[in-house]
């Protein structure tokens, strides 16, 4: 049996959910999530699925609520899911290495600047030893 997935499809139709798109979770309620994909107004979600490696195994589902419904999927292409999760991956760290190198950035112009360790340790939520390590620009 292959394990399933949530995809959260939001159309044109939701009020207040952001840009059509489907979300592919871990499941229906945790936020893990696997995929992105855009919705055009003129595209079935089952298409869109299909096109990137899932099949939608639940039958007609219910909506959430006005253009906002949730559908059971599988995989049918385990590559083409692993190389969009792997580059997604990649994207996330590539980001998060630019968020900490800012921060970094950030603190250690704040303890240049004349700053309390003390204030900023608590607004950084680290230690005064750790501004002091970051200050000084070590890892």
């Amino acid at each position: 049996m292959s394990p399933t997935y949530a995809a959260h499809i939001v159309t044109s139709d939701a009020v207040a959910l952001g840009d059509p798109e489907i979300l592919v979770m871990t499941s229906p309620d945790e936020p893990g999530l696997i995929a992105s994909y855009p919705l055009a107004a003129d595209e079935a979600p089952e298409d869109v699925l299909a096109a990137n490696g899932w099949r939608v195994t639940s039958g007609d589902t219910p909506a959430v609520e006005k253009g906002y419904r949730i559908v059971e999927v599988e995989s049918v292409d385990w590559e083409q899911i692993v190389k969009h999760v792997t580059f997604a991956k990649a994207q996330a760290e590539i980001e998060a290495g630019r968020r900490d190198l800012a921060w970094r950035t950030v603190l250690r112009d704040a303890m240049r600047a004349g700053g309390s360790a003390t204030r900023l340790a608590g607004a950084a939520g680290v230690s005064r030893e750790r501004v002091y390590q970051i200050r000084d620009g070590r890892r």
